[in-house]
């Protein structure tokens, strides 16, 4: 078992960039800082019900866009699938 560290009054810095943040992370625990936190209501979606799942044919370079975009937004290629599938069938539902 790890023993966490306790300093009375101990601040967390005030870093320069991600990477001395990370090393800052790497050699310390989170519980070394317990005034440092704040609590935090989260909120937590319900999951899809997969009623349907759909096969679409695509190209080699549609997909690798969708794998770029999906990437860049930190979500999966299918949600954003899904995200596109959505938001078109509004416009088109919307131009009748």
């Amino acid at each position: 078992m790890t023993s966490i560290r306790k300093h009375k009054n101990q601040k967390v810095p005030v870093f320069k960039s991600r990477k001395e943040e990370a090393e800052f992370w790497d050699t310390h625990s989170p519980l070394e800082f317990p005034d440092y936190w704040e609590d935090a209501d989260v909120e937590v979606a319900k999951p899809l019900r997969h009623e349907v799942v759909l096969s679409v044919r695509l190209d080699e370079s549609t997909v690798k866009l969708m794998e770029e975009l999906s990437r860049r937004r930190h979500i999966g290629k299918s949600t954003l699938a899904r995200m596109l599938i959505i938001e078109g069938l509004e416009k088109l539902e919307k131009a009748k």
